[in-house]
């Protein structure tokens, strides 16, 4: 065994572009090199294009980041932002923060944050691209799972909705989630643990073209992520005047997000729950605590 240094003591300071941080190298084999970024409070990565792909990718401390377009994104430990070969970029910070620097050829595998952000009206469609992932899903676990059930707003008839299929994968019991993950994985699925969400079990998406885009999990019957999924569709299903409220705030968010998934779904936060508190007390099921985010969403 071998033993290497990284810390700050042998990174290599850089003052280029107006910048004031220190790099240390880690490992690379000619096309990626893995390297850590240590910003001293006030410290800064100057405006500049990279040389090749990067992820930048926070494990302490907090600061902004921003791209080509110039807007500044906090950015905090658990999260990375990926600048494109020759994009411009930059990077400061207030307090400090340190970061794992990727260069090269990689593939992304972490869950993407920002994105394109469509709600649109409901399309009678979204049933029919359910079933197109039900054939294609359920052979692979008709021995492990009881069903697959439509979940989330596409499953709401008339509902506006993100043009996105949620679907769960109905297990019998906690025994029967491992074997589900196993039978997903064979059709291409890459499991994400639960993403926060205790209960549910949550995929990467299979990218074929002949399938819609869609979400997919593993639920076992009657768990709280399961019966949130189930009491949330319902009561949108019999409440129109929920369905609109409903609507109309996620028209807003994609507006007040500016195409951040975590902001989107915060600003969503304290309509679910309450959505959800009042579906459990008509359903006759004890109450139950639900996320309060502390991104604040749209007012």
């Amino acid at each position: 065994m071998d033993v290497f240094r990284f810390d700050q003591q042998v990174a290599v300071p850089f003052s280029q572009f107006g910048s004031r941080f220190a790099l240390a190298p880690l490992t690379g084999d000619g096309t990626t090199r893995v390297q850590i970024a240590y910003l001293p409070p006030g410290g800064r990565v100057g405006r500049h294009p990279t040389a090749s792909d990067q992820l930048f990718a926070v494990v302490s401390g907090r600061g902004w980041v921003a791209g080509d377009d110039a807007a500044r994104r906090e950015i905090t430990p658990g999260y990375a932002a990926r600048f494109l070969r020759g994009e411009d970029h930059e990077v400061d910070t207030e307090t400090g923060l340190t970061a794992v620097v990727i260069e090269g050829a990689f593939d992304t595998w972490a869950t993407r944050v920002t994105t394109d952000i469509v709600v649109s009206d409901y399309d009678s469609a979204w049933p029919s691209w359910f079933q197109r992932l039900c054939d294609h899903v359920w052979p692979a676990v008709s021995d492990v799972a009881l069903r697959i059930d439509h979940v989330g707003s596409t499953s709401v008839p008339g509902l506006a909705a993100k043009p996105i299929i949620d679907m769960d994968v109905v297990v019998a019991s906690d025994e029967d989630v491992s074997p589900a993950i196993e039978r997903l994985a064979a059709i291409g699925y890459r499991w994400r643990g639960d993403l926060g969400v205790e209960g549910r079990q949550a995929f990467q998406p299979v990218e074929e073209d002949d399938l819609p885009p869609h979400q997919l999990y593993v639920v076992v019957e009657g768990n709280k992520a399961h019966l949130d999924h189930v009491l949330l569709r319902d009561l949108l299903r019999q409440d129109s005047e929920a369905r609109e409220r409903y609507a109309t705030l996620k028209g807003a968010n994609v507006v007040t997000a500016a195409g951040d998934m975590d902001i989107y779904v915060a600003g969503k936060a304290s309509l679910v729950a309450e959505l959800l508190t009042r579906a459990r007390a008509e359903r006759g099921y004890p109450p139950a605590e639900y996320w309060a985010p502390e991104r604040p969403g749209p007012t």
